[in-house]
């Protein structure tokens, strides 16, 4: 009897590890599978400062076909920015200033193995986006110009000039009278004398 059990103890023991590995081994494959590990900004974080990327670390290689990120505000603005750089397990996606609010983001890809992932995951903006800031015009440029005489002074030292050219034909023009009426009066004086004197 103890013989038969001696025989028999090997035989269970070898089929309760054959079971064992039957359930331990094609769990194994399953395990392998590449995963997302961490992200960053962190799933359900808030963050105050402002971001300009969103990076997504794996547990695995990950390949860049197919690799897609939309990064999305609470208006459902989207604030991607060209296409996803993919290095080895990360994933980073630029964005532009993010709106303040809930802010998601939706993932794609593909394990080395070509197994392919998607997910998305949330967290808040508390940054407000910068101001732009206002720059003053530049004043237009002006050329030098030559200052021309101002015309009032001409008109000022031309007026006297006529003055003096009036002034000097009216004074000619009384002179010119008097003239007249002096031979006109010497005349007519003369004329009546010789008429007294050849009366008889």
């Amino acid at each position: 009897m103890g013989a038969v059990n001696r025989y028999r103890l090997p035989a269970v023991l070898t089929a309760l590890l054959a079971a064992a590995l039957a359930v331990v081994v094609p769990a194994a494959p399953a395990a392998a599978h590449t995963e997302l590990k961490s992200t960053s900004p962190a799933a359900k974080s808030t963050t105050t400062k402002p971001v300009t990327e969103v990076t997504l670390t794996f547990t695995g290689l990950v390949r860049k076909p197919g690799t897609t990120v939309a990064v999305t505000g609470p208006d459902k603005t989207s604030y991607s920015v060209g296409d996803p750089e993919v290095l080895d397990r990360t994933i980073t996606q630029k964005v532009d200033p993010l709106a303040v609010g809930v802010i998601t983001v939706a993932w794609t890809t593909a394990a080395s193995d070509g197994h392919e992932m998607k997910g998305t995951f949330t967290f808040t903006n508390r940054a407000a986006p910068p101001t732009p800031s206002a720059e003053p015009s530049p004043s237009p440029s002006v050329a030098p110009t030559t200052a021309a005489p101002p015309p009032a002074a001409t008109t000022a030292a031309a007026s006297p000039v006529a003055d003096e050219d009036s002034s000097s034909g009216a004074v000619w023009w009384v002179v010119g009278a008097a003239a007249v009426l002096l031979v006109a009066g010497t005349g007519g004086l003369l004329w009546r004398r010789r008429k007294a004197g050849g009366a008889p």
